[in-house]
């Protein structure tokens, strides 16, 4: 248990006047305000009904610790050059605390959006809770208290008060409260008059305002640690604490741990990377990074080797004859920042490689159709390692058939960690030893003729898969033909869509009855323009097929046109005669030749 000094008790006002001049900090080996509104609702409702939410941990700041280490505000809040506590354990019900009353002019947290939250009094004068608290969005003009306090009439409609009339002043008196103004008593008379129907028959005016006061009166359990406190005890108390409610992602522990290093991973390091495209990826892209680094420097990855990247951190290796000895991996802060500058690099290098349509690149034009995101950490430590022990041909071609084995194999669908340790060790022995890869060996002809592709559906990997064979393949447009991802059509609106129209007019009943059934499969898909898709609209493909001849110069060149979206000229005809059924058995065996051939 984390030791304590002096604890006690604070009430929400008080913590809101602390925030507000600025006496709460936070650290920056924190993570950011990331609750949801929903959770801000249900914070409030949970004081409303005086349950317990948690003990705030504070940790007092000297003037010195006050001065030198980087803070950030509570979300809303200003940032006050003295601050005397920083915040451990609490940040997320603080700044929902904030931003609910007070209202600041800032952006809900990753929402475009200012947001602005009511409590139901009706339902708080009945004694119902539980949904008393909604919010609403505004996603252009901020609306301050002068705008709300004016719709005063639609709270005695709604029933609802914006909760920032708790940080309101007396209209009247400058020192006064809203809540406590002659202006509110009137407003509270008129709004019980006006709902009496649904309001308890002895309700006053004052058990509105006492509803409210219920809020700032609620007490939260306050826990200060001393300021003589070390930032590495700091830090590894904040680990901790955090390790229950809302979890901690291992970056936001590493974010802790590196802290005493002079490293700011959130903030400097991955806030401050200058590349979006990167970044956006992947939605574990920041501990992506640090996978890359610990492949390379131990050739594990899952978590708990994550750890042993702390500068000065000594780990137990072992020897392949099982000696065991201790090292450590990462001597320096200034080692760790140029290790991830390294994975940075080797990680765009392998998005590039990904996304890209070259001979050895592997055609996700998009990044919805990457197959999977995991790949791309063990990619970039391959591409890491790779210093020419073995020809840079050799080395490609070898990549790419690991690459397709991985993608259909599906060993990178879920949890991959475990996976990417043991492509990587491979990897490094066939660079060394020319060892076989595992990996390239699974996808072989028979597991291609095993594939059920009829049973691909839209957002797996092996759909993805197939959509970036198709565009390697140079598949254009049906009716404009250039190729689809390159030129000037990289910023065109390209999808995967159907070929025969998810809603086709007029199929015949015996040549389509698995239309029903496999009509979203891959078998029925594949890139073209949704300007394209729009003119095909529900025809029949013979309908369209026609405009496509007039467009593209002849059958035969649509046949040619076609071959390149890995539709046969077996399939063509099937196509030209609106037969799904056969249609899709064949596309099927299409799609698996373009496999095997590739794997």
């Amino acid at each position: 248990m984390v030791e304590v000094e002096n604890p006690g008790t604070k009430k929400v006002s008080t913590l809101l006047d602390d925030i507000d001049d600025g006496s709460y900090v936070i650290p920056y080996f924190q993570r950011g305000f990331e609750w949801e509104p929903q959770m801000v609702s249900e914070l409030f409702e949970s004081i409303l009904q005086n349950y317990y939410t948690g003990l705030l941990l504070f940790w007092e700041l000297d003037e010195a610790r006050s001065e030198q280490e980087e803070w950030d505000p509570v979300w809303g809040a200003e940032l006050n050059s003295d601050p005397e506590k920083a915040v451990l354990d609490g940040q997320q019900r603080l700044s929902s605390l904030y931003y609910a009353i007070h209202n600041p002019s800032k952006k809900f947290p990753s929402r475009e959006s200012y947001y602005i939250f009511y409590l139901d009094l009706i339902d708080a004068l009945n004694g119902e809770f539980d949904e008393a608290i909604s919010y609403r969005w505004k996603t252009r003009n901020y609306k301050g208290w002068s705008e709300l306090r004016q719709e005063r009439d639609e709270w005695i409609e709604t029933g609802e008060v914006p909760l920032c009339i708790l940080s309101a002043d007396d209209p009247d008196d400058a020192n006064g409260e809203y809540i406590g103004s002659t202006e509110f008593r009137e407003w509270a008379s008129e709004f019980i008059e006006e709902n009496s129907a649904s309001l308890p028959g002895d309700v006053a005016p004052w058990d509105i305002r006492d509803i409210l006061e219920t809020i700032l009166d609620y007490n939260f359990v306050v826990y200060p640690l001393d300021s003589d406190r070390g930032i590495d005890d700091i830090c590894n108390i904040f680990a901790k604490v955090n390790d229950t409610g809302m979890k901690l992602s291992t970056f936001d522990l590493m974010n802790a741990f590196l802290y005493p290093s002079g490293i700011e991973l959130r903030k400097d390091l991955w806030e401050g990377l200058d590349n979006d495209q990167l970044k956006s990826l992947d939605s574990n892209m920041d501990e992506n990074l640090l996978k890359i680094i610990s492949l390379r420097k131990q050739n594990y990855c899952s978590s708990k080797y994550l750890y042993n990247l702390i500068p000065g951190e000594e780990t137990v290796r072992e020897e392949p004859d099982g000696t065991r000895y201790e090292e450590v991996l990462v001597e320096s802060g200034e080692e760790f920042e140029e290790l991830w500058e390294e994975a940075v690099g080797y990680a765009e290098q392998a998005r590039s490689m990904i996304m890209n349509m070259g001979d050895r690149e592997f055609g996700a034009i998009k990044s919805d159709f990457i197959p999977h995101a995991t790949i791309l950490p063990v990619l970039a430590a391959i591409l890491w390692e790779y210093d020419g022990q073995v020809d840079e041909t050799e080395f490609k071609q070898q990549l790419k058939r690991w690459y397709w084995s991985a993608v259909f194999s599906q060993d990178y669908s879920g949890s991959s960690d475990t996976m990417m340790g043991k492509d990587f060790r491979d990897w490094k022995s066939w660079l060394e030893t020319g060892e076989t890869i595992e990996q390239i060996s699974k996808v072989d002809e028979e597991f291609v003729r095993e594939l059920d592709l009829k049973d691909v559906d839209k957002g797996s990997g092996r759909y993805n898969a197939i959509i970036c064979l198709i565009a390697l393949n140079g598949a254009e447009d049906f009716y404009r033909a250039s190729i689809l991802g390159t030129g000037d059509f990289v910023d065109s609106k390209i999808n995967d869509h159907h070929i025969f129209p998810k809603k086709v007019d007029g199929l015949d009943e015996e040549t389509s009855k698995t239309f029903d059934s496999l009509r979203d499969s891959i078998v029925n898909r594949t890139l073209i323009l949704d300007k394209t898709n729009n003119k095909i609209k529900n025809r029949k493909p013979s309908e369209y097929l026609e405009r496509m001849e007039e467009r593209n110069g002849g059958e035969q060149e649509v046949k040619e046109l076609l071959e390149n979206h890995l539709i046969s000229e077996t399939a063509y005809r099937h196509l030209k005669n609106n037969n799904f059924d056969d249609f899709v058995l064949q596309r099927e065996r299409d799609l698996k030749e373009e496999i095997a051939g590739i794997v």
